[in-house]
């Protein structure tokens, strides 16, 4: 178990990753939504005349180099700065880094306080929640309750009323604004820089600012419905229930994963889409002018649940796959499933019938669908790639959208796929098997992604720890029996690749550099590793009660 939370600001949007890999590197910056479901099983396109297959050529993949062995980084070229140090007899709560800062929660006697940098900001107070940097690194919020009531501190300063409950505190870019949901019994209304704005709902969540700060939304519940609000207007329709929401685009458009009626749907800019039982997360093009997401349709038939997938652009759905769905004692990835989960899901086009669609930086859309048993194929703006099983993992995309990469399944191995050639294949069986980070380097030359296998503890949800190792370039990493993989990095000239192995030996965290572990640390700070330069690379840990920031000299 871990002894307590360590989280790093620092959160790069790579969107290469896909959004698996983002759900494993660290906690977001606003208060946590109702959280999409791991991954569900497989799903399938149900198709009226899918888009015909890409004339594709193919070439043979070459045997896969032989695994990686275990080597240490030379100690000589670690160097160990420490940021600061927890009191004596106090013990840790809550830390979080900035990479340039680091804010942690102390505990002693009963009471709480919080130190930034090694001093106290604040005052000393029965609990704290919620330690929040801005996007500047300048200004750190955090709410804190006294006497049974609880307030909003920014800068060591209390910067609201006293209420009875307060929801995460969020931080403009800018760190100029500050706002959190606050309640005094059922009624509850959102505070911005301290004053209290916009309708009053019985419930509230948390709120968020545009990019550029001009503008706030939130959801607030009434009557048993929730509705989404923007800058104290209501906008849209009333909501039985809903997941994820927030800013796209930096602010020109707002959508919110909804439940209407017994339908999912995302509501964007006020307009809801089709109805569906399962969404994936929503993208948008470059230009901001069209929208993508996929989802699913679960019907019952005689001993079978069948599952309908769709590919819906600018609120239409404009192309359709039939998933494997669940037959009688049908067994997914996950164990046997009665009955579909419902609501925002990453998809997995066997089951579902599509993956997450997504948009390339020049506007072509991007989506696997699977067009028949045993056959799920990569479609790129209509021309479909070369047919697997199931493709097992985020599509990676590069920004210039000159690469992609992906892995597909045959048979019991995983199989490396760019720009639509398969390439090395790696086993994958065990319990679960699957591919849960992809990074594909900038110049797309370099391809990393981690093969995660799990036993029937982690089948069953009750571990997080799993068999699982980094493949570069076709070149299996060593296995680690750990609890994550996380923060797949390139240096700039992408010479060097790194990444953070939390729970390595029981419950101490490492960094793995070009193969080399680099020394056990209490805890990581997951998502703080970064290359300063093609030859330095950076990350924050805590050994005992120091918090260090650590640097590795590469050759």
């Amino acid at each position: 178990m871990r002894k307590f939370l360590v989280t790093s600001f620092l959160n790069p949007a790579i969107r290469t990753m896909g959004a698996a890999a983002l759900l494993a590197t660290c906690l977001s910056a606003q208060e946590p939504e109702k959280p999409p479901a791991p991954p569900a099983p497989p799903a399938a396109p149900s198709q009226p005349a899918p888009p015909p297959a890409a004339a594709v050529p193919q070439t043979v993949p070459a045997a896969p180099p032989a695994p990686m062995t275990r080597g240490a980084f030379p100690a000589s070229r670690i160097r160990e700065e420490v940021m600061g140090e927890v009191s004596a007899g106090s013990e840790v709560g809550i830390a979080r880094s900035s990479g340039d800062h680091l804010a942690w929660v102390e505990k002693n006697g009963g009471k709480q306080s919080v130190r930034i940098d090694g001093k106290q900001s604040g005052g000393v107070y029965d609990e704290v929640k919620y330690l929040r940097f801005s996007e500047s690194q300048q200004h750190v919020a955090f709410v804190a309750k006294r006497r049974s009531k609880w307030v909003l501190v920014l800068d060591g300063q209390e910067r609201s009323q006293e209420y009875g409950r307060l929801t995460a505190p969020v931080l403009s870019p800018s760190g100029l604004h500050f706002a959190a949901g606050a309640c005094q019994g059922k009624r509850c209304r959102p505070i911005v820089d301290g004053e209290e704005v916009g309708p009053e709902f019985e419930d509230i969540s948390f709120v968020q600012f545009s990019k550029d700060g001009e503008h706030y939304a939130f959801l607030g519940k009434r009557k048993g419905k929730w509705v989404l609000a923007l800058d104290g207007k209501e906008l849209g329709p009333e909501m039985n229930d809903f997941e994820s929401w927030g800013f796209h685009r930096g602010g020109e458009h707002v959508a919110v994963a909804a439940r209407l009626g017994k339908d999912w749907t995302w509501v964007v800019d006020g307009a809801p889409g089709p109805g569906l039982d399962v969404l994936s997360l929503l993208d948008y093009s470059a230009d901001g002018k069209h929208f993508v997401y996929g989802g699913t349709d679960a019907n019952w038939g005689f001993k079978k649940q069948s599952t309908k997938g769709v590919i819906v652009v600018d609120g239409q759905i404009k192309e359709r796959y039939e998933g494997k769905g669940f037959g009688g004692g049908w067994k997914g990835m996950f164990g046997v499933q009665e009955q579909i989960r419902t609501g925002v899901s990453n998809l997995s086009p066997d089951f579902h019938g599509v993956s997450d669609p997504q948009y390339s930086s020049d506007g072509k859309l991007i989506y696997a669908g699977r067009r028949g048993t045993g056959d799920v194929a990569v479609y790129v703006d209509g021309v479909a790639g070369p047919g697997f099983e199931d493709i097992v993992s985020p599509i990676a995309i590069t920004e210039e959208a000159r690469d992609i990469a992906y892995i597909g399944k045959r048979g019991d191995f995983f199989v490396e796929v760019r720009n639509q050639q398969p390439g090395a294949s790696f086993p994958g069986k065990r319990e679960v098997s699957y591919v849960e980070s992809i990074l594909l380097s900038s110049d797309g030359k370099h391809l990393a992604y981690q093969i995660v296998r799990g036993g029937s503890q982690f089948k069953a949800g009750q571990t997080r720890r799993a068999l699982r190792r980094v493949v570069l370039d076709g070149r299996a990493g060593v296995e680690y029996d750990a609890l994550n993989i996380a923060s797949l990095r390139f240096s700039p000239g992408k010479d060097h690749f790194a990444y953070e192995v939390e729970g390595a030996q029981k419950d101490r965290d490492m960094v793995v550099c070009d193969g080399l572990e680099g020394k056990l640390y209490d805890n990581l700070f997951i998502g703080s590793l970064k290359f300063l330069d093609d030859q330095t690379l950076e990350f924050v840990a805590r050994d005992g009660r120091r918090f260090l920031r650590v640097t590795q000299t590469l050759e």
